[in-house]
């Protein structure tokens, strides 16, 4: 377990009013704890406290008038709570709601359950830089799992505790660190929906105020820089572009060679004037202003932000985040919900608050990703439209009617997911004409359509092949066949249609290409258009499909559109309700 510490305090409640003055500053506040473990010492040559340049961007905090809701439960009694500073001040009103409910804080977040993605999880997220780690690692912050407590458990720094959190600043600045997304580096674009903060916990310790900036660090976004640039472009030292995202963070190559950041250690002035140099390095954007937080009890530890269209579309694409702490503590965890959309994917298409508010469990949230959208052909292989899954070649970890559910994927064990051929080639070669690798094995999986099939001169018009949860074990390709049963006379029976799989010699229907072998990637939906020309045989009359993967892996749906041969009256322009 990793150790993490905090002062051990008396406190009353945080404080929390409809109309809060927040005066901007870089100061500390007087300090009354009480601590019941042995004091440390504070700074020493080879562990410094945190300074900044009083003059850098970050060192003023920035207050900005936005209206705010603040979902919490219900907690203590509020006061007005008045910040007191030694430095000349600005003075800002912000407008904070705090909403009351008598709903347990222990639920899960109402980010949940709605096709959201953690867009700073540790599976996909690291910390680059952090000024203090005193008590506690900033990789905590990003952890997946809830936050922990051990009231009797406490290490050489003092209590431990499962968060950020840094030691009590006696010199001018504030914390801060930047976290690195790979999403990017994916051929993923970030969107962020909303923002979760919680303080479990941290009841007397916590950081008082907090704001979140993100940016683009791609080395696209240098090209503007000056010559004279301190930073060396990523076409100077050639590069790839995902070590670039971590490369240009003075420092972060060796602490992610060392596993992360080390507890009881603090950044030197000199550390952070070369970070902080480096982050202006790029245009951050403020989606969250300096905004208090209430301490960690069970009823106020949740803190959940819902961003406006306008500043949606500002933090769209970004890479890093960073998160200040005004002026030090801790925070147990942190999650940006929103969405991981590929390239063409339309955000505009995302519900979306119009201004900053609370959310809400009965808020209609759809999914970006374009299974989601609506469509003017409806999803013919649908199991609640009449698909079926009929056969397979193997099915060891999953079977072909999963293929065709209404829902998206919740896991591998929803979809088709075959063995790893026994018999596959010690080294794999790729084919220089086709760039697909050579090789020969395959599963398969027939699938009945629904509503009649697609009809004759229309055909099938969209095909989507969903790999989502599938990170390390999709298909290298994938190849979707089609047949029609009725082309005869008399209708080829389903089993005479399976009776035609491609490793079997009998057959009474004839199968031709709809998509040809094509690459897959992980944990994505991939799209392919009759209006685009992605499609072979579009005009012809479909019943079954066969899903061919290359060599073996899993998919999580396989989604068929198309004008149908039977019109059903309680068919509906499909608008991914279903999906919900």
């Amino acid at each position: 377990m990793k150790r993490a510490c905090e002062d051990v305090t008396t406190a009353t409640a945080a404080t929390s009013t409809t109309t809060t003055t927040t005066t901007t500053a870089s100061s500390n506040s007087n300090d009354t704890s009480t601590r019941t473990t042995n004091t440390n010492p504070i700074a020493s040559e080879t562990t410094t406290t945190n300074s900044e340049n009083k003059n850098d961007r970050h060192d003023i905090p920035r207050t900005v008038s936005q209206e705010h809701i603040i979902l919490n439960n219900e907690g203590p009694k509020s006061k007005k709570a008045k910040v007191s500073t030694t430095a000349k001040a600005t003075t800002t009103t912000t407008t904070t709601t705090v909403l009351s409910s008598t709903v347990s804080s222990s639920l899960s977040s109402p980010f949940e359950g709605k096709n959201y993605t953690n867009l700073v999880s540790e599976s996909t997220s690291c910390i680059l830089f952090a000024t203090d780690e005193w008590f506690a690692r900033a990789e905590n912050l990003i952890k997946d799992s809830q936050p922990v407590f051990d009231p009797d458990l406490y290490c050489a720094e003092g209590k431990v505790m499962d968060g950020w959190e840094s030691r009590r600043r006696r010199t001018e600045g504030h914390d801060w660190c930047v976290i690195a997304n790979e999403n990017q580096t994916l051929g993923k674009i970030n969107d962020v929906v909303g923002i979760e903060v919680d303080t479990a916990y941290f009841t007397g310790n916590q950081t008082p105020r907090i704001s979140i900036e993100v940016t683009n660090c791609c080395p696209k976004t240098l090209s503007s820089l000056s010559s004279s640039s301190s930073l060396t472009s990523p076409n100077e030292v050639e590069v790839e572009e995902e070590e670039w995202m971590y490369m240009w963070m003075p420092g972060a190559v060796k602490r992610l060679a060392k596993g992360g950041g080390v507890q009881g250690t603090g950044q030197s002035p000199t550390q952070i004037q070369k970070a902080n140099d480096a982050c202006k390095k790029f245009e951050w954007k403020e989606i969250l202003p300096i905004t208090e937080l209430k301490p960690g009890y069970e009823e106020t530890r949740m803190h959940y932000f819902m961003l406006d269209d306008k500043t949606r579309e500002l933090a769209r694409g970004f890479t890093h985040v960073r998160v200040n702490y005004f002026p030090d503590g801790g925070v147990a965890r942190l999650r940006l919900w929103g969405h991981s959309l590929s390239p063409s994917s339309d955000a505009n298409t995302i519900s979306s608050s119009s201004s900053s508010s609370s959310c809400s469990d009965e808020e209609e949230i759809v999914s970006a990703v374009p299974s989601s959208l609506p469509y003017h052909h409806p999803e013919l292989s649908l199991s609640t439209n009449g698909g079926a899954g009929l056969e397979c070649s193997n099915k060891h970890y999953g079977v072909p009617a999963n293929l065709i559910r209404p829902t998206y994927g919740k896991d591998m064990s929803d979809g088709w997911e075959t063995a790893r051929h026994p018999d596959r080639p010690p080294v794999l070669i790729r084919d220089p004409i086709t760039n697909l690798i050579d090789n020969p094995l395959m599963d398969w999986a027939v699938l009945k359509l629904g509503m009649g099939g697609a009809v004759q001169s229309e055909g099938v018009s969209r095909i989507i092949i969903d790999t989502k949860h599938f990170k390390g074990n999709f298909p290298e390709s994938v190849m979707v066949e089609g047949c029609d049963a009725n082309a005869n006379a008399t209708p080829v029976s389903d089993e005479e249609v399976c009776a035609a799989a491609p490793d079997k010699e009998q057959g009474k229907v004839e199968w031709y290409p709809l998509l040809k072998r094509t690459t897959m990637g992980p944990d994505r939906e991939h799209v392919f258009e009759k209006v685009r020309g992605e499609l072979m045989n579009s005009d012809r009359a479909v019943t079954h499909v066969r899903v061919r993967i290359f060599p073996d892996g899993g998919i999580s749906r396989v989604r068929i559109y198309g004008q149908p041969a039977e019109t059903q009256k309680d068919a509906e322009d499909i608008d991914a309700a279903h999906l919900i």
